[in-house]
């Protein structure tokens, strides 16, 4: 089983086909909001409309789940990040450090939709002012995502020099 799990896992063009499409899909839509809504909600006020419903119905959604289950997801999350850490970087298993080099980045940007949500949800954020908001978190989102991919091809020139990246 260990020598499964101890695959080249960044040495694999599926790995980094798998990064490049979480990180395209995280970054599209903010809050439930496409980027091209966003786009169109500036010039058009039927589409802003829609925004401000979109994101009202998914800060609903996810503050519904933190209201709930906010605590125990939280705790599971950092023991699963916890986990994978120090099987990935103690043991040295390399699929779990490649999984981990995607895990921590997308749970960053999951607290920051977290955030965002709650903000929309208690401010009552609308109209230009939660296009702009969206627009900016989705800026940041991409630059973590940047970051993410810089970090992971560090990881796996660093701890596994002599594997060549595709």
């Amino acid at each position: 089983m260990f020598q499964f799990l101890a695959a080249a896992s960044f040495q694999s063009v599926w790995y980094w086909t798998l990064h490049v499409t979480v990180w395209t899909l995280a970054c599209y839509r903010t809050l439930g909001v496409p980027h091209d809504m966003l786009l169109r909600a500036r010039r058009l006020p039927e589409v802003a409309e829609r925004v401000d419903v979109l994101a009202r119905l998914s800060s609903e959604r996810i503050g519904g789940i933190h209201d709930g289950f906010g605590a125990p997801l939280a705790a599971l999350a950092g023991f699963v990040l916890a986990s994978v850490f120090a099987l990935g970087f103690l043991t040295g298993i390399e699929t779990a450090q490649a999984a981990f080099a995607i895990l921590l980045p997308m749970a960053v940007v999951i607290y920051s939709k977290l955030r965002l949500a709650l903000a929309v949800r208690r401010r009552g954020i609308a109209g230009p002012e939660l296009v702009l908001a969206l627009s900016r978190r989705r800026i940041w989102h991409q630059f973590i995502a940047v970051l993410a991919m810089l970090g992971a091809a560090g990881v796996a020139l660093t701890l596994h020099p002599r594997i060549p990246l595709p």
